[in-house]
């Protein structure tokens, strides 16, 4: 499982490190507030993140246990998706993500109020649950047990979160400039584009190879 391991971690990470709604409320509270002010609101993003992924990956283990050929589609169908959201995230606007100091809006949540407005606002965001379904079979070996595989995938994936958050929180006050003009951001995006489209070439050939013993 290494390799395919630290395939998934560089494909998380691509993934994560582009601006999203819990990235940009997170800044925005970090970029008027400080960062320390953002840690619960971290917290209710990756566990929100977290709920998501075991709920799309409950019924994957059924799949890669009874039928290889159905296995091997949806890996076919996962680099596809791959492919799609590279393209889109390459041709992506540039989101400034960093608000505006003067706005004249306070935080007066309190830390746990901060985590369950956090956790809510990624709960609720389906887009983390279809990239799971896409995204986690590709990296899972039918050889081995699936269920520890998934689980220290969703533990990294959940830490991985929490501390890109922190690290948008972190720079957010020292880097306004770039990360609220477009050229910042429409890095970003570009970059993790050309990640998920490389990601998506490897995860076909690895799918076709899956595929080649059941064809005529």
């Amino acid at each position: 499982m290494s390799g395919l391991f630290g395939l998934f971690l560089i494909t998380s990470a691509a993934n994560i490190l582009t601006p999203g709604l819990g990235v940009i409320m997170i800044i925005m509270i970090a970029a008027e507030y400080g960062w320390k002010r953002t840690l619960w609101g971290n917290l209710g993003v990756s566990l929100g993140i977290a709920f998501l992924f075991v709920l799309a990956v409950s019924g994957l283990g059924v799949i890669v246990q009874t039928s290889p050929l159905l296995y091997a589609a949806i890996k076919c169908l996962g680099a596809a998706y791959l492919f799609w959201m590279g393209i889109k995230t390459f041709r992506r606007a540039a989101i400034r993500v960093v608000a505006s100091a003067s706005t004249g809006q306070r935080l007066d949540d309190k830390p746990f109020d901060l985590f369950v407005k956090c956790f809510f606002l990624s709960a609720t965001n389906p887009q983390p649950m279809v990239f799971a379904i896409s995204l986690l079979p590709q990296f899972i070996d039918p050889t081995l047990p699936y269920v520890p595989q998934v689980s220290v995938m969703i533990v990294c994936y959940t830490l991985i979160v929490f501390l890109s958050l922190v690290f948008y929180a972190l720079i957010a006050s020292r880097a306004r400039l770039f990360l609220s003009g477009p050229t910042g951001a429409k890095r970003i995006n570009q970059v993790s584009g050309t990640v998920f489209c490389l990601i998506g070439l490897f995860v076909l050939y690895k799918a076709i190879v899956e595929l080649l013993p059941f064809l005529p």
